[in-house]
């Protein structure tokens, strides 16, 4: 490749091979010898840029060459720079800082944020600990975000303006009113919300206790910021939350007062709809395979051989399948109008299986038959995991327990939703 021009390519190629065999010493010479013209060439790049006055692409043709010193000096090769191309560098790269910096203030001047913050980071980039630059970026970062989040907070969409003053507090804790302004915006935008009793229409006994406790978890659990769900500790409350319930109070004309009683903006009502457990008796079928065993003979030779043989045994297979399937119908009401905000219905489901063979003999020996009532050998594997399979369905309350808890996380998330559309 050399002899043809193809010098970087052939560079690659003894890298390659240096990197596969450190003591290639042919290798790791024409590395040297090839790696170097390589270098020169980045090098002429760099002197080409310079000599036209293109700073920037002068930056990264001499950055190029740099990173191509360290990958061949991965090899154990060390490439030479020559100390003119050094200094070269260190005249563009302070030229080139200096253009960027008086760029970005102008930039900055005529409020032209994006190409202010381009600017300031390159600088930071070239030179790391450029204090002025760096203040010059954050406020460049920060303040279109800060306008923008104003902007929203004044339009009275809490979530966006909440977004984007984190998104400045991140940069920098301290930027003017930020995190003030966040924490309001947090606070006029805060959805507290309240469960009341759920109800079961079921006759699965505790299902709508069960379901409101999984249901609070789950919300409580919540990234949203703005979902607040209201502390239950006073026990005084809880009872008179629950007279209520009972007595029957709780319809459009009451969520307003049970919800000033609760401290909450919004209430949480749900209902057990359905709770469906299907469990199939368990079915056997007798199936026929093949036991093998071994057989001694002595050989012309007076030699004592094993041969294998089979013999017919019957084995069982069993299966079974139980599915739950529960739906349940959850309805968020304002405190302000005594409306309902959403009123869905969420359903979930879950189905177990099994499937196990019983054999009475040796269990290590036995083989399935193939379809012409053969031995089939291949499916020995298979009948001994059927052997070993579990054989009994997990219990009725585990699957209803995984259900109830799919289904309040799935009620969780349909809160959520409508909070995005709610609280902008």
């Amino acid at each position: 490749m050399e002899d043809v021009g193809l010098m970087e390519q052939a560079a690659n190629f003894y890298f390659t091979a240096a990197m596969k065999d450190r003591s290639n010493a042919d290798a790791l010479v024409a590395l040297q010898r090839s790696g170097q013209w390589v270098l020169d060439e980045k090098i002429d790049r760099f002197e080409q840029a310079d000599l036209a006055g293109s700073l920037p692409e002068a930056v990264v043709a001499y950055e190029e060459a740099l990173q191509y010193v360290d990958r061949v000096a991965r090899a154990g090769i060390d490439l030479l720079i020559l100390e003119s191309a050094k200094q070269a560098f260190k005249d563009v790269r302070h030229t080139h800082i200096q253009e960027l910096y008086d760029a970005g203030m102008e930039a900055l001047e005529d409020e032209i944020f994006q190409e202010a913050l381009t600017a300031f980071n390159e600088v930071v980039r070239l030179e790391p600990g450029f204090e002025e630059a760096e203040k010059w970026a954050q406020i460049a970062f920060c303040e279109p975000r800060y306008r923008n989040a104003r902007e929203h907070f004044e339009q009275q969409h809490w979530r966006s303006a909440h977004a984007l003053f984190s998104d400045v507090i991140a940069q920098d804790p301290q930027y003017k009113e930020a995190e003030k302004l966040r924490n309001e915006a947090l606070s006029k935008g805060q959805f507290t919300l309240a469960l009341l009793p759920f109800e079961n229409g079921t006759s699965r006994a505790g299902l709508e206790s069960k379901f409101r406790s999984y249901v609070e978890q789950a919300l409580t659990q919540s990234n949203d910021p703005f979902l607040e769900i209201v502390d239950r500790e006073n026990q005084a409350l809880i009872l008179q939350e629950q007279q209520l319930a009972l007595s029957g109070l709780l319809n459009s004309n009451s969520v307003v007062e049970v919800g000033e009683l609760l401290g909450a903006k919004t209430l949480l009502k749900g209902q057990v709809v359905d709770c469906e457990v299907v469990t199939s008796g368990l079915k056997r079928l007798n199936k026929q395979g093949y036991e093998s065993y071994r057989v001694a003979r002595i050989t012309e030779e007076g030699k004592k051989v094993y041969d294998k043989k089979y013999r017919p045994v019957p084995y069982s297979e069993y299966s079974a399948n139980r599915q739950v399937r529960i739906t349940f119908r959850v309805t968020l009401v304002s405190l302000e109008t005594g409306q309902n905000l959403m009123s869905e219905m969420v359903t979930s489901e879950r189905s177990d299986a099994i499937l196990y063979a019983t054999y009475q003999g040796d269990q290590g020996n036995i083989y399935p038959s193939n379809k012409l009532g053969g031995v089939h050998r291949l499916g020995k594997n298979k009948l001994a995991a059927l052997l070993n399979a579990r054989r009994e369905l997990s219990a009725e309350s585990v699957m209803v327990n995984t259900t109830v808890e799919a289904l309040s996380l799935s009620i969780r998330a349909q809160i959520e939703n409508k909070l995005q559309l709610l609280i902008p």
